[in-house]
């Protein structure tokens, strides 16, 4: 038992601290690191010797917008080998890096061995000595492994955040491609000048938009590329403006109106969304109303009356 103490527990979860950390760096250092002698070799390549020139500052804003394109291609690959994989899912939470799949699961075990530790600390402090010793040992364990799940909801809340990142600029994805459709583009071709337009507000949607664009490149349909597009993303305009496509080239009708409408459509959803979350707003301040202003404002309204009370009787 003394093996086992706080002492020794202590130091323990600092050494493996420090020892993930140190494997944490080394995976995230090392890729960037490659990365920058790759770039720095395709600038020499292209003759471009100082890395601050205006053509290099240009160049490397390109390379950056490629980059989670190919991330997504590579994420795709291993999607259709295994329907599961951890890099799809990484790739949908905005995380493109090579090395994310393995830092997730360094995070996890991180969790587990800190929590395993700090429980034991905790427990052995809080608990009576006369119990016996695998009841302090096997809480910790079940503590620690209760924490596994940490990374996995952090990841959820990634993935919806990137989600309303998409739903905040659909709609000036679509106002973009009405004005396209009415300057007389072609859809394929308004998608491409949307997609590198957008690529500096709403970052995230236009990465999607790039590999659709890149998708339909390679001779794909645009019914097909809005299909996977809104499986990409996650998120209720996408497939409805997917399903709209089809039935307009089913049906025959003219996509710019059918754009024009579900446009309107969209604003009025989003004008609901605000009115919603504004009449939930009141529901919302009551908490802190009753916690934090509530009993300031009786202490400022009850100390005067408290005061003259004192002089009277007491």
């Amino acid at each position: 038992m003394s093996l086992l103490g706080p002492g020794f527990l202590l130091s323990a979860a600092v050494f493996a601290t420090a020892v993930l950390l140190f494997l944490v760096a080394g995976f995230l250092l090392t890729p960037v690191l490659q990365t920058r002698r790759q770039i720095t070799e395709q600038l020499l390549a292209q003759g471009i010797k100082s890395r601050r020139s205006l053509e290099a500052q240009t160049e490397l804003t390109r390379i950056a917008a490629r980059r989670p394109v190919e991330a997504y291609f590579k994420a795709i690959e291993k999607e259709n080998s295994q329907p599961d994989a951890l890099e799809a899912k990484l790739f949908r939470a905005g995380f493109h890096q090579p090395s994310a799949p393995v830092v997730y699961i360094a995070l996890r075990i991180g969790f587990v061995v800190i929590g395993f530790l700090a429980a034991y600390v905790v427990l052995s402090n809080l608990l009576p000595p006369r119990l016996p010793a695998f009841l302090t040992f096997g809480g910790s364990f079940l503590l620690g492994l209760g924490c596994i799940v940490i990374p996995s909801i952090a990841l959820d809340r990634f993935e919806n955040a990137q989600k309303q990142k998409y739903r905040r600029g659909f709609p000036d994805f679509m106002d973009m491609m009405l004005t396209c459709a009415d300057a007389g583009m072609s859809l394929e071709a308004a998608v491409e000048r949307v997609s590198s337009e957008l690529a500096g507000t709403h970052k995230a949607l236009g990465v999607q938009l790039a590999i659709m664009t890149l998708q339909m490149r390679a001779g794909k349909p645009l019914r097909d590329a809005l299909r996977e597009l809104a499986d990409r993303i996650g998120i209720e305009e996408a497939r409805s403006l997917a399903v709209l496509f089809r039935q307009s080239e089913e049906l025959g009708t003219s996509l710019t109106e059918a754009l024009r409408v579900y446009s309107d459509e969209m604003r009025t959803q989003r004008i609901l969304r605000a009115e919603e979350k504004a009449n939930a707003l009141p529901v919302k301040m009551v908490l802190p109303l009753g916690l934090c202003v509530f009993p300031v404002v009786l202490m400022i309204v009850m100390l005067p009356v408290i005061i003259r009370m004192k002089g009277i009787f007491f």
